[in-house]
């Protein structure tokens, strides 16, 4: 295929950015941080309540997962790459996530401080010391991994049993006061939040969950399939992709509705022993409904009408970087004081709504940029810092339209 694309990737990826804006429409818009009593004061309450739980149950986690699946099939695909065109992969491959840990970076502090660019470089180091391991050893440190969450919920539920916290002094909830400050503060005012927030609330949320230990998961799953050029050759694993796709109804399904009933109780955060069956339902849940939904695409896509249908995602997927920054970028303008100021007075109801209008232009965007530029404008910048040098942006008339996006 033309510039080593396999459009079933691209599909994929387009795929999983629907998910992750619905999925973080939540907290993009303040409403994530409503107390339950602010929620009910909506109108839609009851329709938001049972968008939410929907949305926990096939959306929340599993696309992520899949975005992180789909980065360590690209960090195979690169590996690959490197053995034929002879270029120090380890070298090129770190100065390429330092790049990736700056944007990140700099869209937490400006834009929104839940980005998962910068977990993805720092995580990025750690896959390239997997890089020769067998097949057997890759997916065993994957199962692994998706269970140390687990542990290490255990073990903080000991200390907490052991020595347990003071109460939380009375008065004004802080997230109330962010709430307040996002619909009305300046934007440096709104930028100080977003570095307090990424120091002080995103990463210690992120050890606290185990998050890195599940994205470096779905890293080396990704990396197996790239390795076993799974993606390129789906007629043949077809009897392995239908089992995923079992277990994702047989085990993915009743996990993840465990996880949206355990979500909206105070078990898990408050370190109460019924709190571990959280961790528990999520190690197995969310990869298998994740891994299903990864199946099904690929074996739909293997039939000519479905091919077709799935076309539209596959632009978004080939400029994923840019879209992933370009919906933060909308987002924080409906929501936040320099924009429109709606931070926290829309629900799921109206979010989902508003999450498929952003989708629907970037859809159009997306097909439209690709037919006249090789890259998004983020992949455009990162790769030509990652290579020193300028790289062909603008389509001509005789060029090839698609170049390696590595």
């Amino acid at each position: 295929m033309p510039g080593e694309r396999y459009r079933l990737l691209d599909v994929l990826r387009g795929f999983a950015l629907l998910g992750v804006l619905v999925a973080n429409m939540a907290t993009l818009s303040g409403y994530f941080f409503l107390t339950e009593e602010a929620k009910k004061a909506f109108s839609s309450y009851p329709t938001d309540h049972f968008i939410s739980s929907l949305l926990l149950l096939i959306i929340d986690g599993k696309f992520y997962s899949l975005f992180s699946l789909l980065f360590g099939i690209g960090f195979g695909l690169q590996l690959q790459r490197s053995f034929t065109s002879g270029m120090n992969f380890p070298s090129l491959f770190r100065r390429r996530l330092l790049i990736l840990l700056i944007l990140g970076l700099c869209h937490a502090i400006f834009l929104y401080p839940g980005d998962i660019l910068t977990v993805y470089a720092l995580l990025g180091f750690v896959l390239l010391l997997f890089r020769n391991f067998s097949d057997k050893n890759l997916l065993r440190a994957a199962l692994i991994l998706l269970l140390l969450p687990l542990i290490q919920y255990a073990i903080m539920l000991g200390v907490h049993f052991v020595n347990p916290p003071l109460p939380k002094p009375a008065g004004p909830r802080m997230l109330d006061q962010m709430i307040q400050m996002f619909r009305t503060g300046s934007y440096l005012d709104i930028i100080k939040a977003n570095l307090g927030g990424l120091i002080f609330g995103r990463y210690p949320d992120l050890l606290f969950t185990g998050r890195f230990f599940k994205v470096l998961a779905m890293f080396l799953m990704g990396f197996y399939i790239a390795r076993n050029k799974i993606y390129a050759q789906v007629s043949a694993y077809r009897p392995l992709l239908k089992k995923v796709i079992l277990g994702g109804v047989i085990i993915g399904i009743p996990c993840n509705l465990v996880l949206a009933t355990m979500v909206n109780m105070s078990d898990y955060k408050e370190l109460q022993p019924a709190g571990i069956i959280q961790p528990l339902a999520y190690a197995y849940g969310v990869p298998a409904l994740c891994l299903g939904y990864a199946a099904i695409f690929a074996l739909l896509y293997e039939k000519p009408a479905w091919k077709k249908r799935f076309a539209f995602f596959a632009p978004v997927g080939q400029i994923a970087l840019s879209n992933y920054l370009l919906q933060s970028l909308i987002c924080v303008f409906i929501f936040k004081s320099y924009g429109f100021a709606m931070e926290a007075q829309v629900g799921p109801t109206k979010l989902l709504l508003i999450a498929f209008a952003i989708y629907s232009s970037q859809v159009i965007f997306s097909h439209i940029w690709v037919r006249y530029f090789f890259f998004g404008p983020a992949e455009w910048l990162w790769r030509s810092l990652t290579y020193k040098a300028w790289q062909p942006l603008r389509k001509s008339r005789f060029s090839n339209q698609s170049i390696a996006v590595s």
